[in-house]
């Protein structure tokens, strides 16, 4: 924004009048504060720019503006940061293709902004129903498995059962073996876990694992690991071979830096390591 400005030869106090205070202005271009869509968008206006110009989106194969940035922050979990860009790209005229993948990404940061999850749960039903005449498995997928967690989130059990299978059905139709379909296994393995439905999430790491293998997919492995040997642990069911794959994973976790995984791939070796006497006297 700053660049912008200069260029247009306007100071702070101008491009703040009648939108902010100068001070505020000042502390946009620091990035210490983010405006809401409707500063940015009377910024952008003053600027003689589009709200993409903060973002730096171009079209991605004259499809669809922003998809990238939107799986950046998603991945980060910025969800504040990206309402506003998504909120953005709303109020601009888009396909229907756009609508759909915008609103799905509106749901999902909302979920979490304004924790109101009666509403991206409506929104996203509407999405699920839309016939748009695009074909897009990754976007299906997505859609019902972020279905899946928010009814969980609320105990509608049954209806995130539906959900999650209707999304295994997409990625088994489209053949969708890529990181879109590991993912809906990882985050619904995670849910399974936190309300300790062990055999469940079993299930789903298994399957997120095995496509990984099947596939040549390191996204998210490290992570179905820690599920599977961990579900196995809280059934009392693991192996002393299971080791092998607690040390995999634990590997890949320091590989890639993921401190927050690391520590817990030490917690549960260690309580593994309290239980391997114990095995070895069973066998």
């Amino acid at each position: 924004m700053i660049k912008r400005r200069k260029e247009v030869k306007m100071t702070q106090a101008e491009l703040a009048k009648d939108i902010c205070t100068q001070s505020q202005v000042s502390r946009i271009e620091k990035n210490e504060i983010m405006p809401s869509s409707e500063t940015l968008f009377l910024i952008a206006n003053k600027l003689n720019v589009s709200m993409d110009y903060f973002f730096g989106v171009e079209k991605v194969n004259n499809i669809i503006r922003g998809k990238k940035i939107c799986q950046d922050y998603l991945e980060s979990r910025e969800f504040e940061t990206l309402e506003v860009f998504v909120d953005a790209q709303l109020q601009t005229i888009i396909t229907d293709y756009e609508y759909k993948y915008f609103n799905w990404v509106k749901a999902v940061c909302s979920a979490y902004t304004s924790k109101d999850l009666e509403a991206s749960i409506q929104r996203l039903e509407e999405l699920a129903d839309k016939d748009i005449g695009v074909k897009d498995p990754d976007l299906d997928a997505s859609i019902f498995n972020s279905l899946a967690i928010f009814y969980r989130n609320i105990g509608e059990l049954h209806k995130a059962d539906r959900a999650i299978e209707k999304a295994k059905y997409i990625i088994r139709n489209n053949e969708l073996y890529n990181d879109t379909a590991v993912k809906v296994y990882y985050q619904y393995a995670t849910l399974l876990m936190i309300s300790e439905d062990y055999h469940r999430c079993l299930e789903f790491a298994q399957e997120g694992i095995n496509m990984c293998l099947d596939n040549n997919i390191m996204y998210l492995f490290d992570r179905l690991l820690y599920l599977y040997c961990g579900a196995k642990q809280d059934l009392n069911n693991i192996s002393v071979r299971d080791k092998d794959l607690f040390i995999l994973g634990y590997g890949l976790a320091k590989i890639k830096n993921d401190i927050d995984l690391v520590e817990l791939y030490e917690k549960e070796l260690t309580a593994f390591n309290n239980l391997l006497p114990k095995m070895e006297e069973a066998t």
